[in-house]
């Protein structure tokens, strides 16, 4: 087994990108999960193993399309999953455990100025250079501690995403969770996604509708560099 982490509590700067082969990782780190194998009504969308993101491609990192989360977030998303499954809704997992070789890549596309291929669709009203400034990115992710997922809601009876009143990764100021120009209907669905989720140990980001994080975590120090793909064996089911 190969698993790649590193501690901010110890580590001053960001270690070398490793290079990871997928059928090297046949096994899952120790309290990560699939969410099929514990929430299998969950849809799952991974914006970052495609080229619907800002960035315009997959990820590095991204070889597959099976969502992995702590076993811990798993099991509550499971709970936010049968009380919206009872309520007519599903949920929709954009991403969930992001590898940190992830968070690199986006660092060094913030970098080059000169690509700015998906701005009209992901951030149309701010610069590129405010990305960072603005907070809408970050150095760190807690996707790569496995405990955050981006998330959206999706009408059970006819399988139609919900108008959450933007789409995931709209870097914008309409994208605030309690953002006040939107119809009554949009509000009402973001305030329900945000409710539910509390209800069951999430925290919102509040500039983004669709981030949430479990709180408390298992784990704040540790970030993970385990690509995402489909084949692992996981270590904490039995």
């Amino acid at each position: 087994m190969v698993v790649f982490l590193t501690s901010l509590s110890g580590c001053s700067s960001v270690p070398k990108q490793p290079k990871l082969n997928q059928p090297e990782l046949v096994t899952m780190p120790v309290g990560f999960v699939y969410l099929d194998e514990v929430a299998p009504e969950v849809l799952v969308d991974l914006k970052y193993a495609g080229y619907d993101n800002f960035i315009g491609r997959p990820l590095d990192g991204y070889r597959g399309k099976r969502a992995i989360l702590r076993v811990q977030a798993a099991e509550a998303l499971r709970l936010v999953s049968d009380d919206l499954m009872g309520q007519g809704y599903r949920l929709v997992i954009y991403d969930a455990y992001r590898p940190h070789t992830a968070m690199i890549d986006i660092n060094a596309w913030a970098r080059d100025r000169a690509d700015q291929k998906m701005k009209a669709r992901f951030y149309p009203r701010i610069d590129k250079d405010r990305i960072f400034e603005d907070k809408y990115l970050r150095d760190y992710s807690e996707h790569s501690r496995g405990v955050a997922v981006d998330i959206s809601l999706v009408d059970r009876s006819s399988g139609k995403p919900v108008d959450m009143g933007g789409h995931h990764d709209l870097l914008d100021p309409s994208s605030a969770t309690a953002y006040p120009n939107l119809t009554h209907r949009q509000k009402k669905h973001r305030q329900l996604l945000k409710e539910t989720m509390e209800r069951h140990g999430f925290v919102n980001y509040s500039l983004e509708w669709w981030h949430y994080r479990l709180s408390p975590e298992p784990d704040t120090t540790a970030y993970y560099y385990f690509p995402v793909w489909d084949g692992m064996k996981s270590q904490t089911l039995h």
